[in-house]
């Protein structure tokens, strides 16, 4: 069915009827929307066609058409540049970075004095709209990372009248003459255009086989230019503009030439590379190859089973390295089988609580050293080391205790600035902690535990002096970290992650050249998030705590999609998840807040997301996995 709509700026909008299970191709080339297989938004079943400018329109028709023709990557900007002067379509250099504009408003006057273009008769239309967000990429063929872009700009459009016909031939922004590859797109034609991908980077000075998943975003265009811009992508760098600046790095070395980029039959890519990368081993090309393996076959969300592309074929040389989907999976860290944590508070009276582990067969408790006060931990963190040799953390007010389970009811008791509001290990066995209003590292809290562990501060250059930070959980894959920040009285979950310059005594979540913007900004409909964890390596799980109301568990992915709803029992206060490999479901676990004299719940899931079916487990407070 096509229905054929006739806008304002001159362009043919085409609705395709799809059905919901596409053909894989047998032959030829494949287009980069149908690497995300037949989900939804591969099939959005909408295609802008771009028309020539009519030779009737006037000033601010013709801008109009001209925003709307560049939204169609499929013919390299050829109906846009009809819109233009022959001299400034040579000027005109777009590429894959877009500056979006939300609702533009469209205002046509005279030319003023001052503006000096060819011809006789002249008109100036401006564009002014709210900046929603902007595309950074490091060069005009790689994949873009979203920086939000906060306040409004005016862009003014020249435009010359030769021959009866107006074209435009000037672009300023705010007065000033535009950058020659300026890619003005609304929102809308921005979300229709461009899709969600994932490219995999490894850790900055760990020589650890594990991938870092860098969400992107790139236009969908026709044959395998969509390929070819994520494999070009992974050949630098990560760049300043990207959140992972300094924190991952390619394997590709610098000089690497992408020779060419094949897709066969629809399901296997062959990337060619010459120049630098002649000169690498056995050891670094399996790594590159997993690098390409990871990014080409997993679809927007981190998965495999909805992309098409089954096979990487890397060639160097007269050498070739094959890699399969099931070859790169468990590079991506998760969570490991490990035992749920939590407290069981004591009769009134007693010194202190009992802190139990709990596992699929077993149960046992932690035995805890005298002196810590009758009150319960406020929060608490397990370390990744086995059982038997991790580290337990816990917060009370403004102290800090760590218990090793290696030396029964010893613990090594650390004074805060402030009072501890979350903890969470990383992979490497550092201790994160926060404090109102800031955020610590102890580094090596599990490994050795010195007598005096060292606190450091952790800087956050991008955040603005009143931010406040409430929580701080590090990824499995020791990189990433999501936190929730106040800012007045707003709340917002930003993902940042770590990097030290070299220095180890600096630890930064992001570099102190970035801007607030180049932070990842995720579940911006979650109003009021009070806790969060790591579900895998694309998702959260964060739990709404509204003022008023009963609380809500979302899952918020980390391309900036919409976050969704999961079934949430009343009185959750907290939440823990872990979803190691090999899992069907997530484990999921909720503390239920004490009403009178009960000590509180905590209530266990394991049918998965999208029909939990929550079980009373014990009584108890504050449920936890290592990490």
């Amino acid at each position: 069915m096509r229905n054929r709509l006739r806008l304002a700026g001159g362009v043919l909008l085409l609705s395709v009827m799809v059905t919901a299970c596409a053909n894989l191709p047998t032959s030829g080339t494949v287009d980069i929307k149908s690497l995300q297989g037949s989900g939804e938004q591969a099939q959005s079943g909408v295609q802008i066609v771009p028309v020539v400018p009519g030779r009737t329109w006037g000033p601010p028709d013709i801008v109009q058409g001209f925003l709307t023709a560049s939204a169609s990557f499929g013919d390299k900007f050829a109906v846009a540049r009809k819109y233009l002067t022959p001299w400034f379509s040579r000027r005109w250099h777009p590429g894959v970075a877009a500056t979006v504009i939300d609702a533009p408003h469209v205002s046509s006057q005279l030319q003023p004095r001052g503006v000096v273009t060819r011809g006789p008769l002249t008109r100036l239309v401006n564009v002014t709209g709210r900046h929603i967000t902007e595309l950074e990429t490091a060069g005009p063929n790689q994949a873009g990372s979203v920086v939000a872009i906060p306040g409004s700009s005016t862009y003014g459009f020249s435009l010359i009248q030769k021959a009866g016909v107006w074209r435009i031939d000037a672009i300023s922004v705010d007065n000033k003459p535009a950058e020659r590859s300026l890619l003005l797109l609304k929102s809308t034609d921005f979300q229709r255009d461009y899709q969600a991908r994932e490219l995999y980077f490894y850790p900055v000075g760990s020589s650890a086989n594990a991938l870092v998943p860098d969400p992107v975003l790139i236009p969908q265009r026709p044959g395998n230019s969509g390929v070819s811009i994520l494999v070009n992508s992974l050949l630098h760098q990560p760049p300043a503009p990207s959140w992972l600046y300094q924190a991952a790095k390619t394997e590709f070395p610098k000089g690497t030439k992408l020779i060419s980029v094949a897709v066969i039959g629809g399901v296997s890519v062959v990337v060619r590379l010459g120049g630098a990368a002649l000169k690498t081993g056995q050891g670094q090309r399996k790594r590159m190859a997993d690098q390409l393996a990871a990014t080409l076959t997993s679809s927007a969300d981190g998965t495999q089973d909805q992309s098409q592309i089954k096979s990487v074929v890397l060639q160097i040389g007269r050498q070739s390295l094959q890699r399969r989907p099931w070859d790169v999976t468990k590079l991506v860290p998760r969570a490991s089988l490990a035992p749920l944590y939590f407290q069981v508070p004591g009769a009134p009276g007693e010194p202190a609580d009992a802190v139990v582990r709990a596992s699929a067969s077993a149960r046992g408790s932690v035995p805890l050293p005298g002196g810590l006060g009758s009150e319960p931990f406020s929060v608490m963190a397990v370390s990744t080391e086995p059982t038997a040799s991790a580290v337990l953390a816990g917060c009370s007010g403004r102290w800090l205790y760590l218990m090793p389970q290696s030396r029964a009811g010893e613990a090594i008791k650390v004074h805060l600035p402030a009072a501890c509001t979350s903890l969470s290990w990383d992979i490497r066995g550092n201790l994160w902690v926060t404090a109102n209003p800031s955020a610590y590292v102890i580094p090596g809290a599990a490994n050795g535990l010195p007598a005096r562990p060292a606190l450091v501060s952790v800087q956050i250059p991008p955040l603005p002096p009143h931010a406040v930070v409430q929580a701080v959980r590090v990824a499995p894959d020791g990189v990433r970290v999501a936190m929730i920040v106040r800012f007045g009285a707003s709340m917002r979950i930003l993902i940042a992650a770590i990097s030290r310059n070299g220095n180890p005594s600096f630890t930064y979540l992001a570099q102190a050249q970035q801007q607030p913007q180049q932070m990842l900004r995720v579940g911006s409909d979650v109003m009021n998030p009070g806790a969060l964890t790591w579900l895998d390596p694309d998702h959260l799980l964060v739990l709404d705590r509204p003022a008023s109301g009963k609380a809500q568990i979302y899952e918020v992915p980390l391309d900036g999609g919409p976050s969704t709803q999961v079934a949430t029992p009343s009185g959750a206060i907290s939440l823990a998840a872990s979803w190691p490999y090999g899992q069907v479901n997530p484990q999921l676990a909720v503390g239920i807040t004490p009403i009178g004299t009960s000590p509180g719940e905590i209530e266990i899931d394991k049918n998965g997301l999208l029909n939990p079916r929550w079980l009373s487990q014990v009584k108890g407070i504050t449920p936890v996995f290592p990490g």
